[in-house]
């Protein structure tokens, strides 16, 4: 039987609320069981397929997500990268454009960097789980990604300077991104993971996400048929009510930054809530009693898929990510 968590994405929000996890899931005890571990598994579908799956085999979280970084795309444009070790994943450390003209994505893009590799583990969950579960195809947002491409502060001197010519290179990025996201749905992806932490509230404002952001949703909206999940990290409050103006099915947002009541009262059952489970606090030094207490809080507040309120730490206990899932069966409500 497929997952709840399409149910809930379509909108179905009578269904009992779920514990699934579409931000990254790695973690060294994982690695360690399944033997699949960093820096590998950015470099190898096998083992990022192994080490996505081991999300749900191992701690119980229905789904899983791949890649566990969002520099395969930077990475491709030419953007400098620190590599991956043991405990990180890869990341920006220099952009790959100096001018605004410069931005170009040749036919042959998608052979680059690791864009077969993300595809190919993709499809090798496809073909065990087909679409009975989540399967969370990861992609940087467009402002983070235009950020990683021409530099964070490039971008937002650009908005307030040079608007035009930022408004259509987030456009540009946004037709990329739409494209990107139709070959991982092609490849075995069923909901898009779209990740934008520079668009956070702690950065911008409110009328610079309606300006600049919104259309840019839009446009990935307009080419992405499938459901799409938004992640953006920090506090998100100020804008809160132009999201479902996206048009995208889900919205993962950080606690406690980001109270679950606060966001159903200013989205209003248009978007699922995804989250708030914080995951520094609660998942890496609290324990199973703290996991369970804030589950129970969030689902109380009316959370439709329980999930870490970003990325899980590396070292945070196996037990503690198993406690999210058993509180969400114990104290969710629903169908």
């Amino acid at each position: 039987m497929p997952s709840r968590v399409f149910d809930i994405l379509r909108a179905n929000r009578r269904r009992k609320p779920v514990c699934s996890c579409p931000v990254v899931t790695c973690t060294l005890e994982q690695m360690e069981r399944v033997q699949a571990s960093y820096p590998a598994a950015h470099k190898e579908a096998g083992a990022m397929a192994k080490l996505a799956e081991a999300a749900y085999k191992i701690v119980g979280f229905e789904g899983f997500r791949a890649p566990f970084d969002l520099c395969v795309e930077a990475e491709a444009f030419g953007c400098r990268i620190k590599p991956a070790d043991g405990e990180s994943p890869p990341s920006v450390f220099g952009p790959a454009f100096e001018r605004w003209d410069e931005f170009f994505c040749p036919e042959d893009f998608f052979q680059k960097g690791r864009f077969p590799i993300v595809e190919g583990a993709l499809r090798m969950l496809q073909s065990q789980y087909r679409d009975e579960l989540p399967i969370y195809a990861g992609i940087a947002g467009p402002l983070t990604l235009a950020s990683y491409l021409f530099g964070v502060e490039k971008v937002m001197k650009g908005m307030i300077k040079d608007p035009v010519a930022v408004g259509a290179i987030l456009m540009k990025i946004a037709e990329f991104s739409g494209s990107y996201a139709q070959r991982l749905f092609a490849a075995g992806g069923n909901v898009l993971m779209l990740i934008d932490p520079t668009a956070s509230g702690d950065l911008i404002s409110a009328g610079i996400f309606q300006k600049f952001l919104l259309p840019a949703y839009q446009k990935i909206r307009e080419i992405v048929p499938k459901p799409i999940v938004l992640h953006i990290c920090g506090n998100t409050n100020r804008f809160l009510s132009f999201l479902p103006d996206s048009g995208f099915e889900g919205f993962s947002f950080e606690g406690p930054a980001v109270e679950v009541k606060s966001a159903k009262e200013a989205i209003n059952q248009r978007m699922a809530l995804v989250g708030n489970i914080s995951t520094t606090d609660t998942l890496l030094f609290g324990d199973p009693a703290k996991v369970e207490s804030e589950v129970k809080v969030a689902l109380e507040q009316g959370i439709h898929i329980v999930a870490p309120s970003c990325g899980i730490p590396v070292r945070a206990p196996l037990e503690n990510l198993r406690a999210m899932v058993e509180a969400t069966e114990k104290y969710g409500m629903g169908e």
